[in-house]
């Protein structure tokens, strides 16, 4: 029994003598703590590419898929583990495999903005639209970490700038829920949409009023977004800004134009709603 998580440790250690040394005796190069994790997962995350290569010499499954089918290139992909990245995809690790979430290796990399590894990933034609459960592509994961330079490096590789997720969110929409500024701007530049309309009808300008991201607004109606524009039960971005009590954002939105006077669908106009929601300074 206490000779079972020795090999992990000597993985978090990158200890070659130690791990050579419990391999000779401990036959399984895969034997697998708590939750799954192989010592090939451990030194995935620590990047330690030398007890890697012995445990992979040694028959480790570079494939091993610990709870919620985490392979060693999530791992490594998540951490940006770049030369441990390249020993596991020579060593034939599966490049689009799916955690039980339908993460992938570079939705990893993305999430957490390791541009070195999406560039090596996409080498190895990584699939740049792959999507989560949730319709994620990598792109919405870079957008959501406030990852720019990664953002630009799946729009140069073809990523689609208004790829949506199973709630027809755009990764404009995750930028505006945000308030990522930059990433708003890069995907503007690149011809984003920003009048793209999301489940119930909800565009990145209702998105950034709710959110109070005024950055993000004042970046959007630059580029045309539509001021007026109405979700499928009438809100306008200013009724939205109303209801959430957003001062700054409503007299912005008054400055450039925006109706105070336009019902929803059960004609409500924004006083009414910032009535309901009981915002005294906004009335």
């Amino acid at each position: 029994k206490v000779r079972l998580p020795a090999l992990h440790i000597a993985a978090k250690k990158d200890d070659v003598k130690a791990a050579t040394l419990l391999l000779e005796n401990e036959h399984n190069p895969d034997v697998s703590s708590k939750s799954g994790f192989t010592p090939l997962h451990i030194a995935a995350h620590y990047g330690n590419v030398n007890v890697a290569q012995l445990l992979i010499e040694k028959g480790a499954d570079v494939n091993f898929t610990a709870k919620h089918n985490i392979t060693p290139l999530h791992v490594a992909c998540k951490w940006g583990k770049l030369n441990m990245v390249s020993l596991l995809i020579k060593n034939r690790a599966r490049i689009d495999s799916v955690t039980r979430d339908g993460l992938t290796p570079l939705h990893c990399a993305a999430r957490s903005g390791h541009d070195q590894v999406i560039e090596l990933l996409l080498e190895h034609q990584a699939d740049i639209i792959a999507k989560t459960k949730n319709g994620l592509a990598p792109l919405h994961m870079a957008a959501q970490g406030e990852h720019v330079s990664a953002a630009r490096i799946l729009l140069v590789n073809k990523s689609p700038v208004d790829d949506i997720t199973i709630d027809y969110l755009t990764a404009l929409h995750v930028a505006a829920h945000c308030g990522h500024v930059k990433v708003a701007k890069l995907l503007l530049d690149r011809n984003a949409d920003p009048n793209a309309r999301a489940l119930n009808g909800f565009t990145p300008l209702h998105i950034a009023c709710k959110k109070n991201r005024i950055k993000v607004v004042e970046l959007l109606l630059k580029h045309g977004a539509t001021i007026s524009a109405t979700t499928e039960s009438g809100l306008t971005p200013l009724h939205v800004a109303s209801f959430m009590g957003c001062m700054n954002i409503v007299i912005y939105l008054l400055q450039h134009d925006a109706s105070p006077d336009i019902p929803t669908v059960r004609g409500e106009t924004p006083l009414h709603l910032a009535a309901r929601a009981k915002q005294s300074d906004i009335i």
